[in-house]
């Protein structure tokens, strides 16, 4: 069983959906689907603008997966706000009033405004029209990713001692084609599904390719890690070697949404039934991985 305190909400930060049935050694989180805006984040840019990079609706793509045993934790405030898929290092600098006084990562996805706080709503639209003091920058690592990270690596470690081995699936959803902000050109045009498992780092190589053809094989456009091999979540909790598996799943959004008005579209229901029968074939590749 799930302790109850790791099923427990935290309000504007996070949620939990228990196993339904009983748990299995799969653990599921959604980390930008959140719509709520914080009451301390005062963006010079609309609502809208500010939810138009979040992952809008993948918490209830994969809702079937508490049905498979398995754990789903959200976030439930906005990535632009803090992207928990980023380390807490990631800061970009040209966001912040004086000095930092810790080290950053440089990564590329800051230098591009996407860093742990966004810089950019869209485009090259700023989300502030001024900068953060580091009291503020502070206040959001420590108020909202710590709490995420906190929880996720305590479910994933909960799982790993009760079954010996973790499955873990990072849910997500992508834009239909390259822009300003991403690593591809604009643009480009994306595939239906984009799996990633760190260039062949994070999760046993079956695993992935259970997933893979699962989705080619529902008629899906299917490629791994490119553009988006994941990021912090995956990469900062596995370990095959040790049986601690994380795979990142991007979904493309025209499948499901109108990307101008964020409404779901009648694509919906099939891409939320497909990945119910993609958390079957989860459920069911973990249990046969226990038993051999």
């Amino acid at each position: 069983m799930i302790p109850a305190s790791l099923l427990s909400s935290i309000p504007g930060v996070l949620d939990v959906q228990g196993p339904i049935t009983s748990p299995r050694c799969v653990v599921y989180d959604s980390p930008h689907s959140g719509l709520d805006l914080p009451r301390d984040f005062h963006p010079a840019v609309d609502q809208e603008m500010v939810l138009k990079a979040s992952d809008s609706y993948v918490d209830e793509l994969f809702a079937h997966a508490p049905h498979t045993g398995a754990p789903l934790l959200r976030a439930l405030f906005p990535r632009s706000f803090l992207d928990v898929n980023r380390a807490e290092n990631d800061v970009d600098l040209a966001m912040i009033e004086g000095h930092w006084p810790y080290p950053v990562a440089g990564s590329s996805a800051a230098q591009r405004g996407m860093g742990l706080a966004w810089r950019f709503a869209w485009g090259d639209t700023l989300m502030h029209d001024r900068l953060l003091t580091v009291a503020e920058m502070q206040n959001r690592i420590d108020q909202y990713w710590t709490p995420y990270h906190n929880r996720l690596k305590a479910l994933l470690d909960q799982t790993y001692q009760a079954f010996g081995r973790v499955y873990h699936i990072n849910c997500h959803s992508m834009p239909a084609f390259g822009h300003a902000l991403s690593p591809d050109p604009a643009g480009t045009r994306r595939p239906d599904f984009v799996i990633g498992d760190f260039d062949g780092q994070s999760a046993e190589r079956s695993f992935v390719d259970m997933i893979k053809t699962s989705l080619s094989d529902m008629g899906y456009d299917v490629v791994l890690n490119k553009p988006f091999r994941g990021a912090e979540l995956i990469r900062r909790y596995c370990d095959p070697a040790r049986g601690r598996h994380s795979v990142q799943i991007e979904v493309n959004r025209a499948l499901y949404m109108d990307e101008a008005t964020r409404a779901k579209s009648a694509g919906f229901a099939r891409i939320q039934s497909d990945l119910a029968k993609l958390s079957e074939n989860v459920e069911g590749y973990a249990a046969s991985a226990l038993k051999g």
